[in-house]
């Protein structure tokens, strides 16, 4: 809330009045960490007790760097989103889109994503670096990608070898059944049940020598693993992948991060928000929005008022349209003749019932879950991970939090308006 560039609502208001970055964040900054404090105060004050909040909170012993999956990547979308930051206060002056702004950065992105994803995989083809990290001690149940690595305790040498000659039965969930046999110190794999074909060798950084055929295709579903010196003997299912054959994973296999990208994008919110603003264009046109102009030229008696009445309304807007959706149409409005032209709607009252607006969009889309487009997607991770919060649970947690906090971000705008104007 207290950047513009924090919420595509705050980006919408500052556009609808031309507010820019340094205008913006100076006066929500303030709301903003009134909100924050009233927040942790209510949070503590609902959750107390260690039956939600533990005394004591063990940490894990793990590096957070060896979770990163692409350390310069990480560097480098760091930069990025620094300069563009930069980029937009400079340019908020001159009142430039900010598509304009942030466009170029996010192809820079793209593009050394793209980049990394050829340079580290090149044309599709056998993965070496499908036996890697040797510093692991067991092997678990796992499904794994062409892009995936096998992680098998202390070995100095792993061979894959044919057996060829073999029965060959067709079998279209392309699976490969392993025997792995010997000792930490040498190990044999044998792949069974595989049509006889060209051997491909590879060598990775564990002193593996892999041998596979290309054109092998499975006569079994399992994968058996066998390695007396591994503690824990588990099943693995190892995919074949055909390197001269063109396959609908081929893409994945060869961008597996920009593939990655542009699947967790929220291709969803273009089609909403254009529905959104058709939607609006319609109430514009047939005489809605004046007539809600005229109703929100009534609710300005004076500034204070008008703060409160248009933070209260738009909260409740909010859970009825979405946070988007009532951002858009709450600005038309406040744009309208009917309400700008109001003699009681003085600069003071205009500029309280926008920010007003503002937090009201940020906080008021934290009440349920159907609020705002970022509640949707929360729930939409949480089910995807077996885990539940339900609708009228989240509404009953916050509503215990979120009407101190709104009042209380609402309450520090008057006061910025009472000491500025």
């Amino acid at each position: 809330m207290a950047l513009y560039i924090g919420n595509i609502t705050n980006v919408i208001v500052c556009q609808a009045y031309k507010i820019s970055f340094v205008e913006y964040s100076a006066w929500m900054i303030l709301p903003c960490l009134a909100s924050v404090a009233a927040c942790y105060i209510m949070l503590r004050i609902v959750f107390r007790g260690e039956r939600y909040i533990p005394a004591t909170v063990k940490i894990p012993d793990v590096d957070p760097r060896s979770h990163l999956v692409d350390p310069s990547g990480a560097k480098f979308g760091m930069a990025m989103l620094a300069c563009s930051i930069g980029c937009l206060i400079g340019t908020s002056f001159a009142h430039v889109p900010v598509w304009i702004v942030t466009g170029p950065f996010a192809l820079l992105a793209f593009a050394r994503d793209l980049w990394s994803d050829w340079r580290r995989n090149g044309p599709v083809g056998v993965n070496s670096s499908v036996l890697s990290r040797p510093d692991q001690e067991s092997v678990t149940d796992m499904q794994i990608d062409p892009t995936d690595s096998i992680e098998i305790g202390q070995c100095s040498s792993v061979e894959v070898v044919e057996t060829s000659k073999l029965p060959y039965v067709r079998d279209p969930s392309r699976e490969a059944s392993w025997d792995i046999s010997g000792s930490k110190e040498s190990l044999s794999i044998e792949l069974a049940n595989l049509r006889s074909s060209p051997l491909v060798s590879v060598q990775n950084e564990c002193n593996v020598s892999v041998h596979s055929m290309p054109n092998a295709v499975p006569a079994t579903d399992s994968t058996s693993i066998h390695h007396a010196g591994i503690r824990d003997v588990s099943t693995v299912t190892l995919p074949v992948s055909n390197p001269s054959v063109k396959e609908p994973g081929a893409l994945r296999r060869r961008f597996p991060l920009t593939r990655e990208i542009l699947v967790r994008m929220p291709w969803s919110i273009l089609p909403f928000t254009l529905s959104m603003f058709i939607i609006v264009e319609g109430m514009s046109s047939t005489g809605w929005i004046g007539l809600f102009a005229s109703w929100f030229a009534r609710l300005i008696p004076n500034y204070i008022v008008a703060v409160y009445a248009v933070g209260l309304v738009a909260v409740l807007l909010c859970n009825i349209f979405n946070n988007v959706p009532m951002t858009i149409l709450v600005a038309r409005i406040l744009l309208h003749p009917n309400f700008a032209d109001s003699p009681l709607a003085t600069p003071k009252v205009v500029k309280g019932c926008l920010f007003a607006l503002v937090i009201a969009s940020n906080l008021g889309a934290c009440t349920t879950l159907i609020s705002s487009l970022a509640g949707l997607m929360w729930d939409s991770v949480l089910r995807n991970k077996r885990s539940n919060v339900g609708f009228w649970n989240f509404l009953r947690w916050n509503m215990a939090v979120m009407p101190v906090v709104i009042i209380s971000a609402l309450s520090v705008v008057i006061v910025e308006l009472t000491v500025i104007y």
